[in-house]
C-alpha cells in the first residue's frame, strides 16, 4: 500500500509542477496536432479502401494523384479508372490526363511491400534488443 501511496504523490506533484506548461502546449500546437492526425487516418483510411476494391477488380490496380492539395487513389481496371477514394468532384478522365500510368500499384505489389516493410521493423527491434 505504501508503493501506491508514494506513486500517487509522485504523480501529483509532477502535475502540479508540469500541469500549466502541458495546457499551455496543447492550447498552442493541439488543434494542429488533432487535424494532422486525423487527415492521416483519412489518408490511410482511402489507401485501404482503394486497394480493397483493387482486389476484386480484374486486372485491378491503385494509382495515387493529388488533387486539390489531397491524395486521391484511383482504382483502374487496366487503364481505365473505375473509381477514386475519397471520392472527388471533377471526372476521373480528367483528373488521369497527364498522370503516369505505369506507376500504379497492383495490391499484391502492395501486400509485398508492406511485409517486407514489417519484416525490416522487425529485425531492426531485434537488433536493438539485442544491443540493449
Amino acid at each position: 500500500m505504501v508503493n501506491i501511496a508514494s506513486g500517487i504523490k509522485i504523480g501529483a506533484k509532477v502535475a502540479a509542477r508540469y500541469g500549466p506548461h502541458a495546457k499551455a502546449a496543447w492550447d498552442t500546437v493541439g488543434q494542429q496536432a488533432t487535424d494532422a492526425a486525423k487527415e492521416q487516418a483519412q489518408r490511410a483510411k482511402a489507401r485501404r479502401q482503394a486497394f480493397a476494391k483493387a482486389r476484386t477488380v480484374k486486372n485491378g490496380h491503385v494509382l495515387r494523384q493529388v488533387h486539390q492539395g489531397e491524395s486521391v487513389f484511383v482504382v483502374l481496371s487496366g487503364a481505365e479508372a473505375i473509381e477514386s477514394y475519397p471520392l472527388i468532384d471533377i471526372p476521373l478522365a480528367t483528373l488521369l490526363q497527364k498522370a503516369d500510368l505505369t506507376k500504379a500499384r497492383s495490391s499484391v505489389e502492395y501486400e509485398a511491400a508492406r511485409v517486407r516493410a514489417r519484416v525490416a521493423r522487425a529485425r531492426r527491434r531485434a537488433a536493438q534488443f539485442r544491443q540493449a
